[in-house]
């Protein structure tokens, strides 16, 4: 279970109004994931959505008795004023939390300073607060956004002028761990964090002792994505997934199994469903997975990952919040997609097992 808590200036809040606490969670829109009287809730970790991706959560206060207004504190689109504060981290596993009353002193980095100081940016002045070791810790600043999700996107921008160019400084990387957004007109606090990966029980009976040839650099890529801190280079993890399957992997075992008369060992490979998908995507469920990664994967996402930039466009700028957020957005269906491809993979090698085929040619022995 995990607690999320709003901030003290939340608290306050909440005993002016007397009111209790919602908590909502935004994935294609505000959804109620649970009511309690007091500064905390304990909520499902099933509920905060896909693991290992940016997810939201939000905290209101509603007054006793009345209805949360959603339209009004979600779809407010008119400037106002929002506090908006991220712990910076020397890992992104460091906290891994839906506390939204974080402190300088939950955060770290390797960069030490010697009083708070303020930069000024484009974007407005962030103050830089540091924790007990005297590490830059938490970063801060106020501004007028017509959502949360902007007022956030002001502050990655405002950070990554001087964040970036600290870790070229210091060949040393910093990490944006947990972000929160205190809307002052409707109350609303906002945090951005990762959602956490659950626990599974392994045991021998579900630890093969064979794994084919073919499917250990697959594999390997995998858990390189699920490692990876950039929702940009876990993007591009997974689409060398795909790519390898399609181009290589199937093509090899399809050949083998057709000499063998096998013709019907590979299941559908098609886009599976999830709750945590974007709109646009939804297009995608139930079609082949070759449709979607030509249509969508290769030339919006790959081709400006690969080159420095595409013919007619801007360079990605891998710190910019909008591609943190597009590659974050698309996440989801690539790495169901490339679960999908493993295991019709396992199937068909399976197969072919059954039928007795030579697959020497795909098995490395050792020497």
């Amino acid at each position: 279970m995990t607690k999320a808590s709003p901030t003290r200036a939340q608290k306050r809040a909440q005993r002016k109004v007397r009111t209790p606490a919602i908590t909502l969670a935004a994935a294609g829109g505000p959804e109620l994931l649970a009511t309690s009287p007091g500064p905390s809730a304990e909520l499902s970790i099933e509920a905060l959505g896909y693991p290992g991706v940016v997810g939201e959560l939000h905290v209101a206060p509603v007054r006793a008795g009345a209805e949360f207004d959603v339209d009004a504190a979600f779809h407010d689109s008119t400037e106002r004023e929002f506090e908006v504060a991220a712990l910076l981290s020397t890992s992104w596993a460091d906290n891994p939390s839906a506390n939204f009353a974080f402190t300088a002193d939950d955060g770290g980095s390797y960069f030490t300073i010697g009083t708070p100081m303020a930069v000024m940016t484009p974007w407005g002045e962030v103050r830089i607060d540091r924790n007990a070791n005297g590490e830059a810790a938490m970063i801060s600043m106020r501004c007028s956004a017509g959502s949360a999700g902007e007022a956030l996107k002001r502050l990655r921008l405002a950070s990554a002028t001087f964040l970036d160019h600290w870790s070229f400084t210091a060949t040393a990387p910093t990490y944006l761990s947990r972000l929160r957004a205190h809307d002052t007109k409707h109350l609303v606090q906002t945090l951005q964090f990762q959602t956490p990966f659950r626990r599974t029980a392994i045991t021998a009976s579900n630890t093969p002792t064979f794994i084919p040839t073919r499917l250990r650099p697959v594999l390997a890529l995998y858990r390189e994505a699920l490692c990876a801190t950039s929702p940009i280079y876990r993007f591009l993890c997974l689409y060398k997934i795909l790519e390898g399957y399609f181009r290589q992997l199937k093509p090899e075992l399809a050949q083998i199994l057709r000499g063998g008369g096998v013709t019907d060992a590979w299941p559908t490979e098609c886009v599976p469903d999830h709750k945590d998908y974007a709109p646009d995507l939804k297009r995608y469920v139930g079609k082949p997975i070759t449709v979607f990664w030509e249509e969508q994967l290769t030339p919006y996402f790959r081709d400006a990952v690969a080159h420095f930039a595409v013919d007619g466009e801007q360079p990605l700028v891998a710190s910019a919040p909008s591609e943190i957020e597009r590659f974050n957005h698309v996440g989801v269906a690539v790495e169901l997609c490339a679960r999908v491809l493993v295991e019709a993979y396992q199937a068909a090698f399976q197969a072919a097992q059954a039928k007795g085929l030579d697959l020497s040619a795909l098995v490395e022995r050792d020497p």
